[in-house]
């Protein structure tokens, strides 16, 4: 495969509107923050009618986990860059082998959020990693990555191909199956993958008869429409 160019940075300005749009616009609730003062921040900010009215609570308080070295931001930054200086190139590899597709980008963006969403756009290859290292989700930096990276290969090979029944499924089982297929992720990716992905244990028993018929075949067109006949 061709060689995969990225950029990896924090950003203050989209790390405002992640925030912003997060805490307005998504489900992601109080109970994702473990931070006292992230929530006390998220519980100023919601409720706001326009970005701009939200950026003088969230501008100071972002540049200062920005200006902190011993933060938590800065840990990942650190941990991220080093780690995808090392295994960024072998995950698109492996993603290619996974899906029996090309990679879906050439290029890729990452910004590090601290806000628990992590948003993609598939056509920009942008992807906002939240800056969060532990043992409950994802352990590293490029867990979240190989998780986003399965959506950008199922969007462009199944979901956009009008000739797969992936894309006439409503959003809500398109949804459920995308993030049921991740269950893949597992030990079998050492090193890249620190963890297996654990996410959406909602739809655990989905999860577990894909993942024992990923172990059986390893074939991932033959997965999805494995998962089709499930949904």
């Amino acid at each position: 495969m061709n060689e995969i160019s990225y950029s990896l940075d924090y950003d203050l300005g989209r790390d405002i509107w992640n925030w912003y749009y997060g805490a307005n616009y998504s489900e992601n609730g109080e109970e994702h923050f473990k931070n006292v003062d992230d929530l006390s921040v998220l519980k100023q900010i919601k409720g706001i009618k326009k970005l701009e009215d939200a950026e003088p609570v969230l501008r100071p308080y972002l540049q200062s986990k920005s200006d902190d070295a011993d933060s938590e931001l800065n840990g990942f930054l650190r941990v991220a860059n080093a780690q995808f200086a090392e295994y960024f190139q072998l995950a698109c590899e492996k993603m290619e082998e996974i899906t029996g597709k090309p990679l879906a980008n050439n290029k890729f963006t990452f910004y590090v959020t601290t806000f628990p969403r992590m948003v993609v756009f598939y056509e920009e290859g942008i992807v906002f990693l939240y800056a969060k290292i532990d043992n409950e989700l994802w352990g590293m930096p490029l867990d979240g990555f190989m998780h986003e990276l399965l959506h950008f290969q199922t969007d462009k090979y199944w979901r956009q191909d009008p000739n797969s029944l992936v894309s006439r499924l409503s959003e809500d089982d398109y949804f459920r199956l995308k993030e049921s297929l991740t269950v893949i992720l597992d030990e079998e990716l050492k090193p890249i993958m620190t963890l297996p992905d654990c996410s959406y244990p909602e739809y655990g028993e989905l999860r577990e008869k894909l993942h024992d018929h990923w172990k059986k075949n390893h074939d991932f067109d033959a997965l999805v429409n494995y998962g089709l006949g499930l949904l």
